[in-house]
């Protein structure tokens, strides 16, 4: 590599790393954060992991955030803070400009710095680079086995073979939705293989004949390291899930897993939601009252990246074989992703990361079409002036708007006002002589997440669906819908001191036994006071 590219790449880089990595913590962690953030510390400070295959995804989003914890300042779960936990996606979402670069031989060097200026910038790859949860790990590892996979095609070694297995073994060990990218992965290759067996034209001075599976690679030695390959994603997959061989029942959780998930996507979830929600969120965004919030320009370079890839031109500049593979995979995922009812935000990057491959070919190709300097200035600029404007884009929705619901990514997510009831707590607790042990009763039937990790400090905190037959308790949080009114049952002396919003129409009510109130206003009081 030349100094020059090693400098393009360093830049994009830099990019990526400043979009995710400045003001990690200024959003209140979401519910699914938090649950991830318990099961974690449990992880890092006693060594045990358990899988759940009922409600939890898998393991390696634990796993690979202890390197982060061991170099972070904290010494125990109560220190860790938000940013802390965070790290782990920022390196995931950051480490995928750096796959690109073995991907050059394959879709052309300037389709690849397009392709990781785009996802350098795209808001949705920004916004959950910054969540702590297993969907950016999940993009990366799958970046991971493609590219491993291409190198293998271009020169068959073990090695890459194995790279690329275990890049499939950690996909598994990390969210179940693998199996739709590779139910994607099939038609692609079938449609590669129809299209090239038809094509006479050339590739990289190659018969696109030989396809994204070169005829050279076909026979024992290709049957062998495939063999090599699935034990590889095998073993990888199943030292997670055991927790590297203490939980054996792990090796049986890990297909287990596939029943309550398989029975949400047919429709018992209340995360349902019609065929365009995720494309409605990537395109065209606009809630009343709210800033229009689009990513079309990369859908629109990734139509124009699939019409080139099927097009038998010579000058594009890459291996058509895997151009095809890449429009025929993206499609038939982002095919499979609209069809599923069942639907979150953050589920949308694993086809959104084909999109942007494609819109760099895309990118890469119009720059080729153009037949004067101006004519290529031009475009050039409009394209860096359209990237800008999602780098800023990026920015509102991960920081300035980062838990506001007319920010197309966020979805269930904590409102500030959790933190704000969390400190009032705290601040009223340093008045009880029993501290920390101060006896807490948390009563809601919606869930109550992420308050029992951001209440972690607390030793005496008891958790209820429904008011229990005592609810009294120095501080009590009940949710509205409950409507306990805790002040005028007890003829005052629990006190309503405040309502917070948990989350989006989710209201937490603060109860507060009247002397320790007291205490803490005429504390306050004082300070005014002096």
């Amino acid at each position: 590599m030349s100094c020059g590219r090693a400098w393009v790449w360093l830049l994009l880089l830099a990019v990526a790393l400043v979009l995710r990595a400045p003001q990690l913590g200024v959003r209140p962690l979401h519910n699914d954060e938090a649950v991830n953030a318990s099961k974690l510390a449990t992880l890092w400070e006693s060594g045990i992991y358990r899988y759940d295959p009922d409600e939890y995804h898998g393991p390696t989003l634990h796993y690979l955030s202890l390197p982060f914890l061991w170099l972070s300042p904290a010494k125990t779960q109560a220190d860790l803070t938000d940013s802390e936990l965070r790290w782990v996606t920022v390196a995931c979402g950051t480490a995928l400009v750096l796959l690109l670069m073995f991907l050059t031989d394959g879709l052309g060097f300037a389709a690849c710095i397009w392709a990781g200026l785009f996802l350098a910038v795209s808001p949705a790859q920004v916004f959950y680079s910054r969540y702590f949860i297993h969907e950016m790990p999940l993009v990366f590892f799958t970046l991971l086995t493609l590219v491993s996979a291409w190198r293998y095609l271009r020169s068959p070694h073990p090695g890459w073979a194995l790279l690329a297995g275990c890049g499939l073994g950690l996909m598994g060990a990390t969210k179940e939705t693998f199996v739709l990218s590779l139910a994607a992965a099939g038609p692609a290759l079938l449609v590669c293989r129809f299209w090239d067996d038809r094509s006479p034209a050339l590739a990289g001075g190659k018969a696109s004949s030989e396809g994204i599976v070169g005829v050279h690679v076909w026979g024992g030695r290709f049957l062998r390291h495939g063999a090599l390959a699935l034990v590889a994603a095998f073993v990888v997959a199943e030292i997670f899930f055991t927790s590297f061989g203490t939980n054996p029942g792990g090796l049986l959780d890990s297909f287990k897993t596939f029943r309550p998930w398989f029975h949400r996507a047919a429709g018992a979830s209340p995360h349902l939601h019609s065929w365009g929600f995720y494309l409605e969120r990537l395109i065209w965004f606009h809630p009343v009252r709210g800033t229009l919030r689009s990513e079309a320009l990369i859908l629109v370079l990734a139509v124009g990246g699939c019409v080139a890839s099927f097009s038998n031109r010579r000058v594009w500049g890459f291996h058509p074989g895997l151009a095809r593979f890449l429009a025929v995979h993206t499609l038939c995922l982002t095919a499979l992703y609209s069809f599923i009812s069942y639907k979150t935000t953050w589920c949308l990057l694993n086809f959104w990361l084909g999109m942007i491959l494609l819109a760099g070919l895309g990118a890469a190709s119009l720059m080729r079409l153009c037949r004067t300097r101006w004519l290529r200035v031009l475009l050039f600029f409009g394209m860096v002036l359209g990237a800008g404007h999602l780098a800023w884009q990026a920015r509102m929705v991960s920081v300035e708007q980062c838990a506001n619901p007319r920010n197309p990514y966020v979805y269930s997510q904590t409102a500030q006002g959790c933190r704000e009831l969390v400190e009032q707590v705290e601040a009223i607790t340093r008045f009880s002589n029993a501290g920390h042990d101060t006896v807490v009763k948390v009563v809601s039937p919606d869930s109550y997440w992420p308050l029992p990790w951001y209440m972690r400090a607390y030793k005496q905190v008891g958790w209820w669906e429904q008011l229990p037959q005592d609810p009294y308790a120095p501080i009590v949080l009940v949710s509205t819908r409950l409507g306990a009114a805790l002040d005028e049952k007890s003829n005052k002396a629990w006190l309503m001191t405040g309502l917070y919003e948990l989350r989006g129409g989710v209201f937490m009510e603060l109860y507060v036994e009247r002397g320790l109130w007291n205490k803490f206003v005429a504390d306050n009081s004082r300070l005014r006071a002096d």
